[in-house]
């Protein structure tokens, strides 16, 4: 895990961290996008406020031509922390989002302006970053402006024993959970 806050992560925060974004993970899995599907989890303490993944509007068609032309899907597209800091329908003044990918400049201006107090998401791939880190650098430059927390965690941190997770015999979470995570 890397971290640009001032103490290390316990390991309470960090089996909340890993819950929320597992489920930030399966939120994700909403979205029709066929090439990015992020899930972000808004969240006061340890209590859901919203959930949200990337996709157009209410209403707006998503047509197999708009979601494979790159330039109409961007523009239609609404990025999942967008959706859930729309959805919140309340001041989120100090709360944590936990996103399956880093927040895109357009985004983490957004959940500074709303005053979010903490970011997690899980640590991008060499392939994402080859494409997006001066747009994640910008980001990162942004929350240490605002002093908004920042933690990321390794793909192979979010497993059903770092969440502690209680698994009911025969293992259908576990077994969900594995799944889910192996798409990424």
């Amino acid at each position: 895990m890397t971290t640009n806050e001032s103490t290390a992560v316990s390991t309470a925060t960090k089996k909340w961290d890993t819950r929320f974004l597992s489920l930030a993970a399966h939120i994700s899995a909403w979205s029709k996008d066929p090439s990015s599907q992020v899930g972000a989890v808004i969240t006061d303490g340890n209590r859901i406020v919203s959930l949200g993944y990337n996709g157009f509007a209410a209403g707006v068609a998503d047509t197999t031509e708009r979601l494979v032309d790159r330039a109409t899907k961007l523009n239609l597209t609404i990025h999942a922390e967008e959706n859930a800091m729309i959805f919140a329908k309340r001041d989120l003044r100090g709360c944590t989002v936990y996103v399956t990918h880093p927040p895109c400049p357009r985004c983490a201006s957004k959940l500074i302006q709303d005053e979010i107090g903490r970011v997690v998401f899980i640590a991008p791939s060499e392939d994402f970053l080859s494409r997006w880190a001066a747009d994640l650098e910008l980001s990162y430059q942004m929350y240490r402006e605002a002093d908004i927390a920042v933690s990321s965690y390794a793909l192979d941190e979010i497993s059903v024993d770092n969440a502690q997770i209680t698994i009911a015999p025969g293992g259908f979470f576990k077994k969900i959970l594995e799944r889910l995570l192996q798409k990424f």
